[in-house]
């Protein structure tokens, strides 16, 4: 009987590995394609584009990755939390709810950044990059789009979904680019341009299978679902302005002490980094609702487990990827930029550090933040971000983009130090009988 009991237990285990398996495979290739079309950007322009215009698109892209984090953190982050958790028995009113979130932050973000850009040709700024602002602006509630949809994938752990929209993103993106380079069109404001019209494209591709092409039913109102988020999302909006500090100082430091074109060599030096980043990345889109359900439903063991199998793998995964870096950084830049940048290809093996120190703190941020413990992010990002800027300003007077580089590895590891710490205090040691209490208290029956 005994033997029997073992046997069936084993046949579940082996499934369940399984099912990870495909999912966690699916994922990869999802974020691979969505950031294959990243890259081909990144290093077109940085081929096509001279260095100042290159640095343009540089700081702008910055900009809305700092813009991006707010949205993420006020709709995707609070989604992939109570979406499994609170809302999984009417999950597409939750998610149709959602994009009403959506329509609106984009809209204010995007207009702010309008704003800022006329307000910047008034003023004679760079026109380069005054167009590069406008074209940023006008791409915002189109790419925020994308990645809120193909966000949605993941909460429902349906990222086949998401590989079907991604394939379609990068379609856009090779063809949109090769037209532009014909016919003369490149530049920064229409490479922004183009990434929000290949993301409208592909969001029409998801919504049908995910069922959103319905109107909502009456039970998770838009403003209901806008309080939860932003009770989650609150803590987290001064952590990401912090986080910004931390990973974007470099750049605009950079350009305001070096020159654009600064921005721009240490964007495109960091292009062979960022394909680790997005592995990272993709581990979290796919841990985090998991381990959301799990704290949802008491298996605080498991989430504990969850958290060092991931950042223990990523980690490792990581330090290779560097050290291949490390080792090939000559080549390699000649092989993407054809020695346009051959005098800082040592940033390559420098900025391949970053994703090692994101990779360690993943797990356990994941775990924190699956918690519904947002606000330890936000002491996480209070200490990292001091460093960052600090570096930034100190590092790049002494030693130029070199010193860009090593703030930005500075940065990454005192946050992975600081959330390891927080999650030996808290994280790790979460009671079960709170858990449920907690979830009850925040769950929206309608």
């Amino acid at each position: 009987m005994s033997s029997a009991i073992a046997s069936l237990l084993g046949e579940i285990k082996r499934e369940r590995l399984y099912v990870w398996g495909v999912r966690s495979g699916t994922s990869i290739i999802d974020q691979g394609l969505t950031s294959l079309a990243g890259l081909l950007i990144s290093l077109l322009l940085a081929r096509w584009l001279s260095a100042e215009s290159y640095g343009a698109f540089a700081v702008i892209y910055a900009t809305v990755l700092f813009l991006f984090g707010f949205h993420s953190v006020l709709i995707l982050e609070p989604m992939s939390v109570f979406g499994p958790a609170s809302h999984a028995a009417q999950i597409t009113d939750y998610m149709l709810a959602q994009m009403k979130v959506h329509a609106i932050a984009s809209a204010v973000l995007s207009g702010a950044m309008l704003v800022a850009g006329l307000a910047m040709k008034q003023f004679g700024i760079h026109r380069e990059l005054v167009s590069a602002i406008l074209g940023g602006a006008l791409a915002i509630p189109f790419l925020f789009f994308v990645w809120l949809v193909r966000r949605m994938c993941y909460v429902i752990h349906r990222p086949a979904i998401a590989v079907r929209g991604s394939a379609i993103y990068l379609l856009m993106i090779v063809i949109g680019l090769a037209a532009m380079r014909a016919g003369g069109w490149l530049s920064p404001c229409s490479a922004f341009l183009l990434m929000g019209v290949a993301g409208l494209l592909s969001v029409l591709w998801m919504l049908q299978p995910l069922g959103l092409l319905r109107p909502p039913t009456k039970g998770c109102s838009w403003s209901t679902v806008w309080r939860q988020n932003w009770r989650y999302g609150k803590w987290l909006v001064g952590s990401t302005a912090l986080f910004s500090v931390a990973s974007q100082a470099q750049t605009y430091v950079a350009a305001a002490m070096v020159g654009l074109s600064a921005a721009g060599i240490l964007r495109a030096t960091m292009i062979p980094s960022l394909v680790m980043t997005q592995i990272v990345t993709a581990t979290a889109l796919l841990v985090l609702p998991s381990m959301a359900g799990d704290y949802g439903n008491g298996r605080i063991s498991q989430l504990r487990k969850k958290a060092v199998l991931c950042t223990v793998s990523l980690t490792a995964i990581a330090a290779v990827y560097a050290g291949i870096l490390a080792a090939f950084s000559q080549p390699l830049e000649r092989l993407l930029f054809g020695n346009k940048f051959a005098a800082y290809a040592a940033l390559i093996s420098i900025l391949a550090l970053v994703p090692v120190c994101n990779g360690f703190a993943l797990g356990f941020g994941m775990a924190v933040r699956a918690c519904q413990k947002p606000h330890f992010d936000l002491i996480a990002n209070a200490v990292s971000a001091p460093v960052g800027l600090v570096t930034a300003l100190v590092f790049i007077h002494f030693w130029g983009l070199t010193g860009a580089a090593l703030s930005l590895v500075s940065a990454s590891a005192c946050y992975g130090i600081v959330v390891f710490w927080i999650f030996l205090k808290q994280g790790g040691h979460v009671p079960a009988p709170m858990v449920s209490a907690y979830v009850g208290i925040e769950r929206i029956d309608g």
